[in-house]
């Protein structure tokens, strides 16, 4: 259920987003190697108290291309404006390196 509201909702500004909408992922890895391992093929959940929301990511799995691409979570929204400001909070709260 989670991974599927996942796939439908920008991540940050929680729209809907069509089935054959425009997706743009945000990539990032874990700085502890144990974080991953732990998480890995799960949805994670991240809380971000400075801008008051809370957004989910997929954490890839070791045998995916995305892991060979050295990418390790992914995030998804609906546009630059909500990846911008995504990663500007994701770098201010998140011990996660994009």
């Amino acid at each position: 259920m989670e991974k599927d509201r996942w796939l439908g909702h920008c991540g940050w500004c929680n729209r809907e987003m069509a089935e054959d909408g425009e997706r743009i992922a945000i990539n990032a890895r874990f700085r502890d190697k144990k974080d991953y391992r732990k998480h890995e093929g799960m949805m994670v959940t991240f809380v971000l108290a400075d801008a008051g929301r809370t957004v989910v990511a997929y954490v890839v799995t070791r045998d995916s291309l995305a892991k060979k691409e050295g990418k390790e979570v992914i995030f998804q929204v609906c546009g630059d404006r909500c990846a911008l400001e995504l990663n500007t909070a994701m770098g201010k709260e998140m011990n996660l390196l994009s």
